[in-house]
């Protein structure tokens, strides 16, 4: 497997891990059908008994959890989380809202309270706001364009080589540069190619932690 395609692989298996709780199997497949469209790595568990097992086995950034369900309450399970993971953001579901439940998830600090039926929209505009606040990337297109840049500004600054002069070097325009270090367009192989052969790197330095 050549460097390119390694470096591929890795970008396309960098998700944020989803962990569904609800004891609805529609609502799991729908939510998990939805999140994985948008290339979200999700799982869905429909027994809340097994919820915490979940979590002990597998890392999630984002937690999305049924309030009303059998066998164990959703409050429970949320105390339950806090305990294996207190940063964790956690999304809670319910049809049926009530002041104490959501001054509940409010104290075992809940990123937002849901009502169900909801408009998938709204839902990804809350996932959007999770992901800001917590500091994740879903867009891995723009997570690889923020790498680029900061590494490319970094080397240059490191050898002292002033943008226009590093374009000079790669033989590129000056403009290209500027847009590649600002994270506003994604650097052809060919040309990030020519940029590391200017700033006498290797490809892979880029893609680093990727």
């Amino acid at each position: 497997m050549d460097i390119e395609s390694k470096m591929t692989k890795k970008i396309i298996n960098r998700r944020i891990n989803v962990l569904i709780i609800d004891d609805d199997v529609d609502v799991c497949a729908f939510l998990k059908r939805i999140l994985t469209k948008r290339n979200y790595a999700v799982d869905c568990c429909c027994d809340p008994l097994e919820a915490t097992e979940f979590i002990k086995k597998q890392e999630y950034q984002i937690i999305i959890l049924d309030i009303v369900m059998p066998k164990k309450d959703g409050i429970e399970i949320l105390q339950e989380i806090r305990k294996i993971d207190k940063s964790v953001c956690v999304i809670m579901l319910s049809a049926y809202p009530t002041v104490d439940r959501a001054f509940a998830s409010i104290r075992e600090n809940v990123f937002e309270f849901i009502t169900k039926p909801f408009e998938t929209k709204d839902f990804f505009e809350v996932l959007t706001r999770a992901e800001k606040q917590y500091g994740l990337i879903s867009n891995l297109y723009q997570l690889t364009l923020n790498q680029i840049s900061t590494k490319l500004s970094t080397l240059r600054k490191e050898k002292k080589i002033s943008l226009r002069q590093l374009a000079n070097m790669a033989g590129i325009s000056p403009s290209l540069v500027y847009q590649i270090e600002r994270a506003e367009t994604a650097p052809s192989l060919a040309t990030l190619s020519k940029l590391t052969s200017a700033l006498q790197s290797e490809l892979s330095y880029f893609f680093e932690g990727l």
